[in-house]
């Protein structure tokens, strides 16, 4: 592997700021379920606070897109990074559900800004494009580690304000990172400004807006479930916790791999997924919640990574912002429809984690379908 393979300091920038900002973001995530149904949130309410980002952060994400192709995407990261201390702060203050949401609104559009802006400067870095894209994801799924674990504590010993405050702290410090941060320079010439909608880019695209309705619904209605149940918070911070380390274990195998095959990695992870699911939705709780999430973060681990090679690298530099937009917009979408469809489906907690398996089990036909270009991932 030659010099020019290797992450610069530039690039630890990009991923620590990523780090961070995950930390902040998916340390919250996982226990707002609890906290909205502690102010008397109904499934249906859950189901909304799990989608009701994705309104500000779809339309958000595709001006942020050009916005990315002109250069800008270290200023959209910070500031990304600041709406998140905003939403945080909301939710501190909340004494209603309706604040909450109104929270959530404010986070999707930091989520907007700094997510696709994140992933658009990995993917410029010329042939350390896979690699600074695996090891972003991998930054990803250690800030999936940390923070629920970290933030679960604190909620544990401290309070809801606490939990806030700390994950504000995060992502200022992912703020100041990202100004750090050089967007490198699209190479002018010789390169294709064809469309972005290439079929692999379709696919991966699909794949992904499937497995996040599978995926929202886990995240939102499982912790609920544990909720109703009356299952001590621990329940549900070892589950997720179990999960984000076998995800992040997946995630630095692929790291370090001089070379992988995406579309095989993909596969894998998928059908990885869906045996993980199926576990969950026979027994949500105990040792075989354990073996579910490992299952489970195996998979994820190894099938978001590959699909953002996948659907990005065949895409033109310059196109490469707005195709990070629509890819990580599927995440939005899939957030926005998932849990409401699954919920209305399913009619209660337990049932939906049913219908999730049988979501997750369509990711199988769209990546058989998947043939990158020749000399492509």
């Amino acid at each position: 592997m030659g010099s020019e393979d290797k992450l610069t300091i530039n690039d630890w920038l990009l991923n620590i700021s990523t780090l961070l900002y995950v930390i902040s973001l998916l340390g919250v995530v996982p226990y707002l379920p609890r906290y909205a149904i502690g102010f008397g949130a109904s499934e249906a309410e859950v189901s909304m606070l799990a989608t009701s980002y994705a309104i500000t952060a779809i339309g958000v994400r595709f001006i942020a897109g050009g916005l990315n192709d002109r250069g800008y995407a270290s200023y959209l990261m910070f500031l990304g990074s600041i709406l998140n201390i905003l939403s945080l702060i909301i939710y501190s203050i909340a004494v209603n559900l309706q604040i909450i949401y109104i929270g959530r609104l404010v986070q999707g559009i930091s989520i907007a800004l700094f997510i696709p802006a994140s992933l658009y400067s990995a993917s410029i870095t010329g042939v350390r494009a896979q690699k600074v894209i695996v090891w972003r994801s991998t930054m990803w799924g250690l800030g999936s580690v940390i923070g629920p674990a970290l933030l679960g504590l604190i909620l544990q010993w401290w309070s809801w304000r606490g939990l806030f405050y700390t994950a504000a702290i995060t992502s200022i410090l992912a703020a100041v990172l990202s100004l750090a941060f050089k967007s490198e320079e699209v190479r002018k010439g010789g390169g294709d400004s064809g469309t972005i909608l290439t079929k692999p880019f379709i696919l991966a695209s699909l794949t992904l807006l499937v497995y996040v309705i599978g995926y929202q619904s886990l995240t939102y209605f499982l912790p609920s479930l544990h909720e109703i149940e009356k299952l001590p918070p621990t329940e549900t911070a070892t589950f997720f916790t179990i999960m984000a380390i076998a995800n992040l274990t997946s995630r630095i195998i692929l790291s370090i791999l001089k070379e992988f095959n995406p579309r095989k990695t993909a596969l894998i992870g998928s059908i990885t997924s869906i045996i993980g699911y199926m576990v969950i939705a026979i027994k949500p709780q105990g040792l075989e919640a354990v073996i579910a999430a490992i299952l489970i973060g195996i998979g994820l681990g190894l099938l978001l990574p590959s699909l953002q090679v996948i659907s990005l690298l065949g895409v033109p530099e310059n196109r490469r912002g707005i195709a990070s937009s629509i890819y990580t917009a599927m995440f939005d979408l899939g957030a926005l429809i998932g849990p409401p469809i699954v919920i209305t489906i399913a009619g209660s907690y337990k049932e939906s984690l049913t219908i999730s398996t049988l979501i997750i089990a369509i990711t199988i036909t769209l990546i058989i379908a998947v043939k990158p270009k020749e000399g492509k991932p």
